[in-house]
């Protein structure tokens, strides 16, 4: 779980050097709905096809190679059936990829070092949402953030972090209405994350 120890923070390895925001909207709307695709594959129950390991190993790394350092689409329409508009469109895209990644190359994804860098950036946004805006734990940055991130803890994909009891607790913040979850929530949003009976 995460430490209340904001020394913990160096438990992580150092993100790699920020690079210059790239115009790869195009690169991501070329694949984007079968990452989509292939990372509901993966939670469900049962293993990838060949050709969705292929995709995830190969083409989405070449594809991608300097995300999360990449200018992404402003909007997205998600298959689950919401929209999703600004930064919430990068922490989506980075739940798809581990969730996928994982399911594709196994636990801590084989070592490839294109998704160690998307579960590092991701748990870097997570943990400073707590450590330096005093967030609940588990939660990221907003409620379309956190609705991202709470299937990627339920599948244990971050290894910095201590998933299971993480995931819960978040949960119980979407059920019982609490922090940012007080006010309207996109029910569409809700059933997809954590509502679907997985």
């Amino acid at each position: 779980m995460i430490s209340d120890d904001p020394e913990a923070r160096h438990a992580l390895p150092p993100t790699p050097g920020r690079r210059e925001n790239l115009p790869v909207v195009s690169v991501i709307a070329a694949n984007v709905d079968r990452l989509w695709a292939v990372a509901e594959r993966a939670r469900a129950r049962g293993p990838l096809p060949r050709t969705d390991i292929a995709f995830v190993r190969d083409t989405l790394p070449a594809a991608l190679e300097s995300f999360p350092r990449i200018k992404p689409p402003k909007t997205i329409h998600h298959p689950g059936g919401f929209t999703v508009s600004g930064a919430p469109v990068g922490t989506f895209l980075s739940s798809a990829l581990l969730l996928a990644g994982q399911k594709a190359l196994g636990r801590r994804f084989a070592g490839h070092p294109f998704y160690e860098n998307v579960e590092r950036d991701l748990a870097l946004g997570v943990m400073r949402s707590h450590f330096h805006h005093g967030y609940p734990k588990g939660t990221h940055c907003c409620v379309q953030c956190t609705l991202a991130v709470y299937p990627v803890l339920e599948a244990g994909a971050i290894r910095f972090f201590d998933c299971a009891p993480l995931s819960e607790q978040v949960r119980q913040i979407i059920g019982r209405r609490q922090w940012r979850f007080a006010r309207a929530v996109n029910a569409a949003m809700v059933r997809w994350s954590v509502g679907d009976g997985r």
